[in-house]
Formats: C-alpha cells, sequence, structure tokens
C-alpha cells in the first residue's frame, strides 16, 4: 500500500490568496474502446446500487473519499439542492464495501462517470481498477453510446494513467483556479493530509 505523504505530494500547499490551480483532463470512451483490466481483489467487496440516497449520505460518502482529493464542490449545495440532484431521473450512486467497511463509491448520470474513488484504507489493495471495471460496466449496461469523466491535478497521481489504460480517451484539458477548501475549511481539510 502506498503511504499517504507519498500520495499527496503532487499537491501544492495553501497559498494565502486562498486559490487552487488545477489542470482538468476531461476524457471519454466508447463501449468499443473499453479494456477490462481490474483482476477481482483479494477481498470480498460487494457494490450496492442505492436506488434513494439520502443528502446525509451522500455527505459521508463524499467527504470519506474525496476529501484527501480536495473535492469540496458538493458541499458547497445545500441539502435540498444536493437532494434534487441526487434524485434526478438516471442518475445512480453505488457504494462498494468490504464486510461493511466503506471501500469506495462511483455515480452516474447523463452519460458520465460523476464520482469515483476509494477510502485510503483501500488504495493500493488492487481495488480500484476492479471498481473501476464495475462503473464502466453498469454505464454501457445503461446503453449509453459513450462515457465521460474528469480527473484533474489533484487526484491520485495515477488516476489519469488508470483511466487511460481502461480506454479513456482525452478531449481536452483545461486550467482553472479553484477555490482552495484547505483554506475555506481549515478545520476539515488539515495540511498535510495524515
Amino acid at each position: 500500500m502506498t503511504k499517504a505523504p507519498d500520495l499527496f505530494a503532487h499537491q501544492p500547499p495553501p497559498r494565502a490568496d486562498g486559490r487552487l490551480p488545477v489542470t482538468i483532463t476531461h476524457l471519454e470512451m466508447a463501449p468499443s474502446d473499453w479494456t477490462k483490466r481490474g483482476l477481482p481483489p483479494e477481498l470480498a467487496v460487494t457494490i450496492e446500487h442505492v436506488a434513494d440516497p439520502t443528502a446525509t449520505l451522500y455527505h459521508e460518502l463524499y467527504d470519506r473519499v474525496g476529501r484527501p482529493w480536495l473535492w469540496y464542490e458538493r458541499r458547497l449545495l445545500s441539502d435540498e439542492a444536493l437532494q434534487a440532484l441526487l434524485s434526478q431521473p438516471g442518475h445512480e450512486l453505488h457504494i462498494a464495501r468490504d464486510s461493511g467497511n466503506l471501500v469506495g463509491f462511483f455515480e452516474l448520470g447523463d452519460e458520465e462517470l460523476v464520482f469515483f474513488g476509494l477510502t485510503l484504507d483501500y488504495i493500493g489493495r488492487r481495488v480500484g481498477p476492479w471498481l473501476l471495471d464495475r462503473a464502466i460496466e453498469r454505464a454501457f449496461a445503461l446503453r449509453w453510446p459513450r462515457l465521460l469523466l474528469n480527473t484533474n491535478t489533484l487526484d491520485h497521481p495515477r488516476a489519469l494513467a488508470t483511466y487511460r489504460k481502461a480506454g479513456f480517451r482525452p478531449v481536452r484539458t483545461e486550467a482553472k483556479e479553484l477555490q482552495d477548501p484547505r483554506v475555506l475549511w481549515p478545520d476539515v481539510y488539515r495540511w498535510p493530509p495524515a
């Protein structure tokens, strides 16, 4: 398993102006481009499709999986706005667990793999590519002609390579400056991460 500090060495320290520069890579995949590569993990991971997720459940998942990667956009939504988003037709949330412990989740909607990630305890345990295959499999079972996703330079250092090995191809990149959640919520987003 990769040691936590090594996973975050690519993330810049917080700046005094509260801005966070990132490069976002937008990718897409057609069903014929998919290269299945995830071997079953040695763990008994189960995946549950949560048909009617609550905002409370979602906040917990989003925080536990996304906080180390500085995800924060959904934190800005009110519970009502988040619940409306989660209840949209075609939106799906799938949670992976190992003996009740949260492994990770994936979220699908509008031909997009909206969010995908693992908790830190399961990174480096051969779960990621396998779970990514399950997400892609589910998306194409919905008869989507393509699957979109994006990743950025704050995500896991191997995220882009993992997506490309699965068959996603970059279609564009963009440079942005986001609000730095470590400055917005210093008591929640500790630096450096533990």
